[in-house]
Order: structure tokens, then C-alpha cells, then sequence
């Protein structure tokens, strides 16, 4: 009776994440926007394919023991890939919602806009390494 509950329970867990995953891509319009930017339109089935296979593949990946052994340089180079996605869908949605843009007028910052960039890709670089490299 217990572990018929909790498969119910991680099912139903597992549903919401989903649909909250679908709906922030369905309502910032991740996809087509980055197909827009990339100038990629033919191949919006193929991105959104990537993804829900990739999160299948993090959801089976996450339940098991399931393990890959790769060298160190095939591994920065995945690394590189997953990092440059994660760091464009993070501007896509930065540039969806508008973030950028209402702080600067907010804060009325219209003359350093360029250090303000310069300093979030600083500050993301920075801190990525000192995740990798330092921190253990």
C-alpha cells in the first residue's frame, strides 16, 4: 500500500513540474524565439523534440544509477555546449520578460548599459569557475 502511494505521489509530482516546464516555454515563447534569433524557423519540431528528450533523459538519469565514463576534454567540451544553451535560454528569457531594459529605465542607468552587460557575463563567468574550480 506504501509504495503504491508513493508512486502515485512522484507520478503527480512529476505532472506538475512538467506542465509548469511547458508553461513557461508555451506562455514566454521560448522556442520560436530562439528559432527568430538564430534564424532557424525550419527546425522549431526538431528544438522542441530536443527538449523533451533531454528532460526525459534527465528524469531517467535522475531515478538510476545510470553513469557515463568520459575523458576530461570530451567533458569541458559537453560542458562548453550546455553552458552556451543555459546562458542563451537565460538572456531569451531575460529579453522576453524585459528585465534588462525596465531596470535601466528604473534606475535611470540609460548611459551604462554596456557595463551592465559586461558586468552579468563577468559575473556569470566568475562564478561558474569558481563553482567548478574552487568550490568543492
Amino acid at each position: 500500500m506504501r509504495s503504491v502511494l508513493v508512486i502515485i505521489t512522484g507520478l503527480s509530482n512529476g505532472i506538475i513540474v512538467g506542465s509548469g516546464i511547458v508553461a513557461l516555454l508555451t506562455l514566454l515563447d521560448i522556442v520560436p524565439r530562439l528559432a527568430q534569433l538564430t534564424n532557424t524557423y525550419k527546425y522549431i519540431q526538431w528544438y522542441e523534440n530536443v527538449i523533451v528528450m533531454g528532460a526525459v533523459f534527465a528524469a531517467i538519469t535522475s531515478l538510476t544509477d545510470f553513469a557515463i565514463s568520459l575523458k576530461a576534454p570530451i567533458v569541458v567540451v559537453i560542458g562548453f555546449f550546455i553552458g552556451t544553451f543555459i546562458g542563451l535560454l537565460a538572456s531569451a528569457l531575460a529579453e522576453v520578460m524585459n528585465v534588462i531594459p525596465v531596470l535601466i529605465r528604473r534606475f535611470r542607468l540609460e548611459g551604462y548599459v554596456i557595463y551592465i552587460l559586461y558586468a552579468l557575463i563577468i559575473g556569470k563567468v566568475l562564478g561558474s569557475l569558481l563553482d567548478w574550480l574552487i568550490i568543492k
